[in-house]
């Protein structure tokens, strides 16, 4: 989040001085592609680069030391990088550092059930059906983080979610009837709290626009950055942000938030889904 940041400011003020990716590029004695993959967040920014890119901008002392504390910032590991596992997993680190620096996340998917909302005898059995077996240890290390992130649903500024569960993904006993019966449950009191929407897009709701991904949104706490689309399975993942690329599927889940149950109703189905799995 903070490479993204850095590397938007170095796109405005680029553009604010006029200048394009090729006399950048010379003036560092680095290629396009370089300068391209920094103002998109991707790569690294060494200090030095930070510093005669501001030179080149004729950035003022103030606007540099902006830019430094940015890059600086840029360099912290993330929580989540003290866990070999979650670089095995693909785009999984990236989407760590997104849903952290997150104040709010829109999620869909016909199965299986959002990551946040998982019990850990689900997220457990889940795991364990993957194609490619993990062991016993890379399962603990892999629950651990997501307990990790669920914590961002509790305490004094907790992550907003809202999170639009395709009927398929309730019925769907992974774990066996008892361990689906109490991730339903564990769904309905986590509807209760504040910060959490739930709703459920029942089979009756037909055909709609987000039939195919499994999609989420990140919206930050500063206005300055855009949100950014998630798509992704078990084998692929993108993230997109530029308003061009994410628009249509902003628009679509606000399609599927209509078409789907109202967060009372949705409560209430997923409770008689629950009993009839007793």
């Amino acid at each position: 989040m903070h490479r993204r940041r850095l590397g938007s400011e170095l796109r405005r003020i680029r553009e604010s001085a006029g200048r394009t990716h090729r006399e950048v590029a010379a003036h560092l004695d680095c290629s396009q592609g370089k300068i391209s993959q920094i103002e998109l967040g991707r790569v690294p920014v060494r200090t030095s680069d930070v510093r005669l890119m501001a030179e080149f901008y004729g950035v003022g002392p103030d606007g540099l030391d902006q830019l430094l504390d940015l890059a600086q910032d840029s360099k912290q590991r993330g929580w989540w990088q003290q866990y070999p596992s979650t670089a095995q997993v693909p785009g999984l680190q990236t989407y760590l550092g997104l849903e952290t620096a997150a104040k709010a996340v829109s999620c869909y998917g016909a199965a299986p059930l959002p990551d946040l909302l998982q019990t850990a005898e689900y997220c457990h059995a889940l795991r364990s059906t993957e194609v490619a077996p993990r062991t016993e240890d890379e399962l603990g290390e892999l629950e651990q983080v997501l307990t990790a992130r669920q914590q961002r649903l509790v305490g004094d500024n907790p992550l907003e979610l809202w999170a639009v569960l395709d009927e398929s993904a309730l019925r769907r006993a992974v774990g066996g009837p008892a361990v689906q019966r109490r991730q339903l449950e564990h769904l309905v009191l986590l509807g209760y709290r504040r910060n959490v929407t739930i709703q459920v897009l029942p089979f009756e709701a037909g055909g709609h626009p987000l039939m195919s991904d499994r999609i989420a949104v990140f919206s930050f706490p500063d206005d300055a950055d855009p949100q950014v689309v998630h798509l992704g399975d078990s084998a692929n993942s993108r993230f997109l942000d530029k308003h061009a690329d994410t628009a249509d599927y902003l628009k679509a889940f606000e399609q599927v938030c209509t078409r789907a149950l109202n967060p009372k109703d949705s409560s209430a189905h997923i409770s008689t889904l629950a009993d009839q799995l007793k």
